[in-house]
C-alpha cells in the first residue's frame, strides 16, 4: 500500500514548550485513525499540522496526491 500521508521526525514547539517531538506516522489510503491521549499530549497540535493549519518546526510531512 502507498502512504497517503507520511510524517518523519515532526517537531513543533510554542516558545520553550515542545508540543510534538520526533513524530513518525504513516497513513495509507482507506485506513482509519484515532488520536487518543491525555490533555496536553499534543493531539490538537498534531491535527492542526495534518490539516495544514500549522507548519512543523522540523521534520517532513509528505502528502500523496488524490
Amino acid at each position: 500500500r502507498r502512504a497517503c500521508l507520511r510524517l518523519e521526525g515532526i517537531g513543533k514547539a510554542y516558545g520553550d514548550t515542545a508540543a510534538l517531538r520526533d513524530v513518525e506516522l504513516e497513513i495509507s489510503r482507506g485506513e482509519k485513525v484515532a488520536l487518543v491521549g491525555p490533555n496536553g499530549a499534543g493531539k490538537s497540535t498534531l491535527m492542526r499540522v495534518l490539516a495544514g493549519l500549522e507548519q512543523p518546526d522540523r521534520g517532513s510531512l509528505r502528502r500523496g496526491h488524490g
